[in-house]
């Protein structure tokens, strides 16, 4: 699952934004116009401390493995006088990532059943058409 969120932040030219991805935490920066800000440095920060420092790529990724980290996390990215922040709450974040068995379970008999009514649909208009042709 990716889930972006986008923070606006005040700058004079162009806005950065960041969205981000929880396990590996991947941390998307682009500016307000979509363009990604590649070659962005991003300050990963919990309890005020520094934890990771990293560079964004092309696409303006940067990965973070949160391994020992839980709780809040901040994101800095700074590239030619843009600046942005987005703060996680990682704890909160998997507990509401995390669906149950059984919830995945209902979830996917959902969707082939949804699938097995379209496919009957799309038979029966189709049988109506021919008998009406013969």
């Amino acid at each position: 699952m990716i889930a972006l969120l986008f923070c606006a932040g005040l700058a004079g030219a162009h806005r950065m934004m960041m969205g981000y991805r929880v396990n590996d935490v991947q941390v998307t920066a682009l500016y307000d116009d979509g363009t990604p800000a590649g070659g962005a440095t991003i300050d990963v920060m919990s309890d005020g401390k520094s934890i990771a420092r990293g560079v964004t790529d092309g696409r303006g990724i940067y990965d973070f493995r949160p391994e020992n980290h839980s709780g809040d996390i901040e994101f800095i990215a700074s590239s030619a006088g843009h600046r942005t922040e987005l703060s996680l709450d990682l704890e909160q974040k998997k507990q509401t990532d995390e669906i149950s068995l059984p919830m995945r379970v209902a979830s996917g008999l959902g969707y082939l059943l949804g699938l097995s009514g379209l496919a009957m649909i799309y038979v029966s208009r189709r049988a109506q058409k021919t008998s009406r042709r013969g």
